[in-house]
């Protein structure tokens, strides 16, 4: 049996050769807290372990079944095909409870990470990233507190939901709207980003783009059942479809929210109802502002947000006035 060994320089052993693990290798050095997981469409398979990218799993539920709380799933973009479209990941995916639910039960699914990546050598046809589907109605359905999104582009149009955060309340056998974060991500079509109630759900610079005919997907987030606590939107872009307005405010939802922060928001194109962010009802509280709206002339009702204050909203002709909408 051959050892490894190699010169040591600055208490490190330098190894200059291939190594090859046929078994999976522990260590405290790597990954401590948690597994990685990958996915590779294009070279993986679902008997794969899911260990590393060689061995990678096809498809994305099969790396979220494999993982559980903590756990660090990696997604290879597919290739994308010029002049004859995408290839993309086309599923239904359901990130479950891990638990039995009820009083005191540990969500054991909690705190997974899904994160897109890209192709290290890149060249005209894989630049684009991981680029994601629903298969029948819902790319992602969300039962586990504490999921975070990252570099990640759902299609979703004519689609439900493209991200449906769900909570049951007491019950506690969902629990998808709690501690929720979404980062540098793009959401193209009318299925939104939605939950039912919320605690500090965090969605920050990602883009959303409207149905080509201008229908909209957005973010609606629900407080009507419970409420939506501390959420923020940061940083986010929101467009019409092809250069089509959007049909309704791009952020809406029911109140009560509650520690409301929406800021550095940019609304490319107009909306038809002449809302951006429509909350509606008497008890929200929080702030927005700064934000750009592409409109010509906006005014305090085009936030239908009672409780919220606007401290500042731009459109073609300059500031709006601060005022509670």
């Amino acid at each position: 049996m051959a050892w490894l060994k190699g010169p040591l320089s600055d208490g490190v052993i330098q190894i200059n050769r291939p190594v090859k693990f046929n078994k999976q290798v522990s260590s405290s050095f790597f990954e401590p807290w948690s597994d990685v997981w990958y996915v590779d469409g294009t070279n993986g398979s679902d008997s794969h372990t899911g260990r590393g990218p060689s061995d990678a799993k096809a498809t994305i539920q099969a790396a979220v079944t494999a993982a559980s709380g903590g756990d660090i799933i990696y997604i290879n973009p597919q290739t994308y095909k010029l002049g004859t479209g995408f290839n993309r990941y086309v599923e239904d995916v359901a990130v479950t409870l891990g638990g039995a639910g009820g009083s005191g039960v540990v969500a054991t699914n909690a705190n997974i990470s899904i994160i897109g990546v890209t192709q290290r050598v890149l060249s005209a046809s894989d630049f684009l990233g991981v680029r994601w589907k629903y298969a029948t109605n819902t790319n992602l359905l969300v039962d586990a507190p504490c999921l975070h999104l990252e570099n990640i582009g759902f299609f979703s149009e004519a689609g439900t939901y493209a991200v449906h955060l769900r909570c049951n309340g007491a019950t506690r056998t969902q629990e998808g709207t709690t501690g929720f974060t979404m980062y540098n991500c793009a959401v193209k079509g009318d299925g939104p980003v939605y939950a039912n109630g919320g605690e500090q759900i965090a969605i920050v610079n990602c883009r959303f783009q409207a149905k080509h005919d201008g229908t909209v997907g957005g973010v609606n987030l629900v407080g009507s059942a419970n409420a939506v606590q501390r959420p923020t939107i940061k940083n986010c872009e929101f467009i019409g479809g092809n250069n089509v307005n959007m049909t309704d405010a791009p952020i809406r939802g029911a109140s009560p929210w509650y520690n409301a922060v929406l800021r550095d928001l940019w609304f490319d194109m107009d909306t038809d109802t002449g809302l951006f962010v429509s909350i509606g009802g008497t008890t929200s509280t929080g702030v927005i502002g700064p934000c750009y709206c592409g409109s010509a002339d906006i005014s305090t009702t085009s936030f239908d947000t009672a409780g919220i204050e606007v401290v500042a909203a731009f459109d073609d002709d300059g500031i709006q006035a601060a005022a509670d909408a």
